[in-house]
C-alpha cells in the first residue's frame, strides 16, 4: 500500500462555492471552445452545464483532467472533504496575524486608531 502526499493550494477550498464553478473557472481559462472540442462537446452544451442549466457529467471533468494536465477539480474536491478539523484550526489559526494587521491598517485609515 502506498502513502498518498497531497500539497493543497491555501484557501483552494474556499476560493470557489462548487464543484460546478471551479470547473467552470479551468475551462473559462483555458477557453470554452477549445475544451469542449477537447472532451468533445458542443460549447453550448458545455456552457448550458457551467452555469447549472444542464446536469453536469463527472466524466467529463475526468475527461478535461486527463486531456490538459490540470488537476484543479480534484484538488478542490480534496482540499473541501479531505482535511481533518486539525488542519481546518491550524490553517485558520495561521490566517489570522495578517488580518488582524489588516484590520489595524484599515482602522487607522478610518481614523479609528
Amino acid at each position: 500500500m502506498q502513502q498518498l502526499s497531497l500539497t493543497l493550494e491555501p484557501g483552494l477550498a474556499q476560493k470557489f462555492r462548487d464543484m460546478r464553478e471551479c470547473f467552470a473557472s479551468c475551462v473559462y481559462a483555458r477557453g470554452l471552445g477549445r475544451v469542449a472540442a477537447a472532451i468533445d462537446v458542443a460549447p453550448s452544451n458545455l456552457s448550458a452545464m457551467l452555469s447549472g442549466e444542464r446536469n453536469l457529467d463527472p466524466g467529463l471533468v475526468e475527461k478535461y483532467m486527463a486531456h490538459f494536465g490540470d488537476a484543479t477539480p480534484a484538488q478542490f474536491w480534496a482540499a473541501r472533504w479531505l482535511q481533518d478539523a486539525q488542519s481546518r484550526q491550524q490553517q485558520a489559526m495561521a490566517q489570522l496575524p495578517d488580518l488582524v494587521d489588516r484590520l489595524s491598517r484599515l482602522m487607522a485609515e478610518a481614523g479609528r486608531a
